[in-house]
């Protein structure tokens, strides 16, 4: 527990976080607090692929959250 407070709230630098998933709306809120936190962010699984379609590219029948697009273009500004 003192780890995972020590993670969330005074990390020791280079911090990376790395998540994964499908759905960008479940983990909206957690990827804000990492901006504020996290030297860099990486993204992987199904929800990376809403970040790439956020950025313009094409995927074809790749699993993409459409109703979070906007907010993956958000988050990547």
């Amino acid at each position: 527990m003192k780890a995972l407070g020590t993670a969330v709230t005074n990390p020791p630098h280079p911090y990376v976080a790395i998540m994964g998933g499908a759905k960008i709306s479940d983990k909206i809120k957690l990827i804000d607090n990492l901006l504020n936190v996290a030297d860099k962010i990486l993204i992987g699984g199904g929800m990376a692929n809403t970040f790439l379609k956020a950025q313009g590219y094409e995927l074809g029948k790749s699993l993409v959250e459409e109703d979070a697009i906007e907010e993956a273009k958000r988050l990547l500004e």
